[in-house]
C-alpha cells in the first residue's frame, strides 16, 4: 500500500495470522491510516501451513489465550493517542472454530480485509466464506512488512502470582469480577475488559462506580450517566465475546459485589488498583467466602500531551475535551450595536474571579456583581430603606447608620423565608447596577462584557446575558482552597460549599465550561481558547 493509492475505508477487518508482539507497531501503522470508523481485529490463520511457526498456534483454548493475551496490550498500547478508528479485538473463536460452516458475523459491514500474510489465490475466498458482513465487493489488502521474529519466551508475560493465564486450565477462572468508572470507554478500558473476557469463559461481574465514589473526580459533572456507562460495558463485551454473561451494577463502595457474591472465582484489577483486591479478599473472609485469585492487567501509559497528572490513559483527558468549547447554542444571539454579555459563575473556590481577570486582560469589560452587592446597601438608597422597613431598625449600625450585615445575617440565615425576603430586595437592585455598568463599558468600547456573579443562576440574572460560562472544581479541591484562603476549618468550608449549588446542578446551564484544577498555564490556555472561539462565533475580530 502506498500513499498515492490511498483509499480510506469506514470499517475494516484486520486478520492477524501470526501473533508476534513485535509485529504489532508495523501492522497497525500500515492499517490505521486507511480506516476512519471501526477496525475489528481477529487472530485467525486461514492456512496453518502458511508459516511453520504458526502450525500449532490455534488449537486448544488455553494455548490460544496464552498467545493472544500479550497481543492485547501491544495493540492498545500502540493506540494511546488514537481516538479514531475504534479498534475492537474479537474473541469469538475462543468459543468455537470459525469455518465455512460456522462463519463469524462481523459487528458491522466491512469494506476491506487487511491480512498480515502473503497474498494467495485462496485468501479472498477464505474471507468470503468465513466472515459474514463483508461488502459484496470487499477488498483484500496484504500488509507489506518484513518478517519479524521474536523469541517466544518474550512474547508471553513473565510468570507471576498475578498472571492467571499462566495457571492452567484457565477454565478454573471462568467467573470474574472487576470494577471501574468506565466513563467514555477508551482503549485502557477496552484492554481491561478484553483481557477479562479472554480469561473468563462464563460470566463477568462489573461494578461501576457512582454516587460518593465519583463526586471528587475532575469534571464529575460531565461524567456519562450511570445507565449509559453500564450499557456501554455490556455492549462492548457482547461485541467482542457474546457467549459471556455480563452483570453490571452501580457501586458506592470500593468492594461492591466482589465481597458478597459466592460464585466468583477470580478478581481482575489494573496495576493501579491491586491494593483494592486485598481489601476485597479481606471482606470476603469476614463474610465467610473463598479468597479470590487476583489477575493484574497492565495499564496503558498516558500520551505525551497529557496534563492530568496521570501516568496512564485516563477518562479525565476525554472529559477535558468539553472545556472551552460551545456546549450548546447561546441564550441570545449577538446583536448589532449591542454588547455581548457573558454571565460567569461558579462555586466557592472554583477560580471564577481569576478566570474573569484573565478574560479582562484579553480585552473584555468586567462587571463584578459581588462588589455591586455592597453598593446596594449604602445609606439612603432604595435598598437601604427597604431593608430597614422589612427587617427593622435594629439592623442599623448606631455609629454610621450603615446596615450592620452581621445583625442582618443572623436574621436571615436561620430562615429560608427571611433569606428570600432579603434576596428579593437586593438581587434586582444588583442587576440594575450591573446593567448600568455594562452600558458604560460598552460606551467605552468594550464589545464583550463579563458579569462575574456567584449567584448568577440563583438570582435568575441569566435573562440579561447571551451566554453562561461556568467555572468548575472538584469539591475536595474547593474545600482545600477555601480552608487555605480563609483560614477556616474543614467543617466550615464544607458547610459553605454545601450551601451553594453543586457542580452537577450548575452544569446543565453551561454554554461554556472551564476548570482551574490544573496549573495556571493550563487555565490560561483554556481561557484563551474559549475567548478566540467566542470572537469567531460572534464575528468580532478585536475588542
Amino acid at each position: 500500500m502506498t500513499e498515492k493509492n490511498i483509499r480510506r475505508f469506514q470499517t475494516a477487518l484486520l486478520l492477524i495470522t501470526n501473533p508476534i508482539r513485535a509485529r504489532i507497531p508495523s501492522i497497525l501503522s500500515s492499517v490505521i491510516p486507511y480506516v476512519e470508523r471501526n477496525l475489528y481485529v481477529i487472530f485467525q490463520n486461514p492456512n496453518i501451513h502458511l508459516t511453520t511457526s504458526s502450525e500449532k498456534l490455534f488449537h486448544d483454548s488455553d494455548q490460544q489465550k496464552q498467545r493472544i493475551r500479550p497481543m492485547l496490550h501491544a495493540i492498545y498500547k500502540q493506540l494511546t493517542a488514537t481516538k479514531y478508528p475504534s479498534v475492537d479485538i474479537l474473541l469469538h473463536n475462543i468459543d468455537s472454530t470459525i469455518k465455512s460452516t460456522n462463519p463469524l458475523r462481523l459487528p458491522r459491514q466491512c469494506q476491506v480485509v487487511f491480512a498480515d500474510c502473503l497474498a494467495s489465490p485462496g485468501l479472498y475466498s477464505y474471507c468470503r466464506d468465513h466472515f459474514c458482513q463483508l461488502d459484496q465487493d470487499f477488498e483484500i489488502r496484504t500488509i507489506d512488512e518484513k518478517e519479524t521474529k521474536e523469541d517466544q519466551s518474550t512474547d508471553s508475560s513473565s510468570i507471576s502470582d498475578n498472571d492467571l493465564f499462566n495457571n492452567k486450565p484457565t477454565s478454573q477462572y471462568n467467573r470474574g469480577v472487576l470494577g471501574g468508572t468506565f466513563d467514555r470507554l477508551h482503549n485502557g478500558h477496552k484492554l481491561l475488559l478484553t483481557e477479562s473476557a479472554l480469561l473468563c469463559d462464563e460470566k463477568i461481574v462489573v461494578g461501576i462506580t457512582d454516587g460518593i465514589m465519583i463526586q471528587n473526580k475532575v469534571l464529575a459533572e460531565v461524567l456519562e450517566p450511570i445507565a449509559d456507562r453500564m450499557s456501554n460495558v455490556r455492549s462492548f463485551i457482547d461485541l467482542i465475546r457474546p457467549s459471556i454473561h455480563v452483570h453490571c451494577e452501580p457501586i458506592e463502595d470500593p468492594c461492591g459485589p466482589s465481597a458478597t457474591m459466592a460464585d466468583l472465582n477470580c478478581i481482575i484489577v489494573s496495576e493501579e488498583t491491586k491494593l483494592g483486591a486485598v481489601q476485597v479478599n479481606k471482606e470476603r473472609k469476614e463474610n465467610g467466602l473463598s479468597q479470590l485469585p487476583v489477575h493484574v492487567v497492565q495499564t496503558i501509559p498516558a500520551s505525551d500531551d497529557n496534563h492530568d497528572g496521570d501516568d496512564k490513559l485516563s477518562s479525565t483527558s476525554l472529559r477535558r475535551e468539553m472545556l472551552s468549547i460551545l456546549l450548546k447554542p447561546p441564550l441570545k444571539s449577538a446583536e448589532l450595536n449591542r454588547p455581548y454579555i457573558i454571565g460567569l459563575t461558579g462555586g466557592i473556590g472554583s477560580g471564577k474571579s481569576s478566570i474573569a481577570r484573565r478574560i479582562e486582560k484579553l480585552g473584555a469589560g468586567i462587571v463584578d456583581c459581588d462588589k455591586l452587592g455592597h453598593e446596594t446597601y449604602k445609606v439612603d438608597t432604595d435598598v437601604y430603606k427597604k431593608l430597614i422597613e422589612t427587617f427593622g431598625e435594629e439592623i442599623i449600625n448606631s455609629i454610621d447608620r450603615s446596615i450592620d450585615r452581621k445583625v442582618l445575617g443572623k436574621k436571615v440565615f436561620q430562615s429560608s423565608d427571611e433569606l428570600k425576603k432579603l434576596t428579593d430586595i437586593v438581587w434586582p437592585a444588583i442587576l440594575n447596577l450591573a446593567q448600568e455598568r455594562t452600558e458604560n463599558l460598552f460606551k467605552e468600547g468594550k464589545n464583550v462584557i463579563i458579569l462575574d456573579a456567584a449567584v448568577l443562576l440563583e438570582a435568575k440574572w441569566t435573562v440579561a446575558v447571551n451566554e453562561i460560562w461556568i467555572a468548575s472544581i472538584p469539591p475536595k479541591e474547593a474545600i482545600r482552597r477555601v480552608m487555605e484562603r480563609d483560614h477556616i476549618s474543614s467543617d466550615e468550608a464544607k458547610r459553605r460549599l454545601n450551601a451553594q449549588m453543586s457542580n452537577q446542578e450548575r452544569f446543565p446551564y453551561a454554554n461554556v465550561l472551564l476548570c482551574t484544577y490544573w496549573a495556571e498555564s493550563v487555565t490560561q490556555k483554556q481561557v484563551e481558547h474559549a475567548w478566540h472561539l467566542l470572537l469567531k462565533r460572534i464575528n468580532v475580530s478585536s475588542v
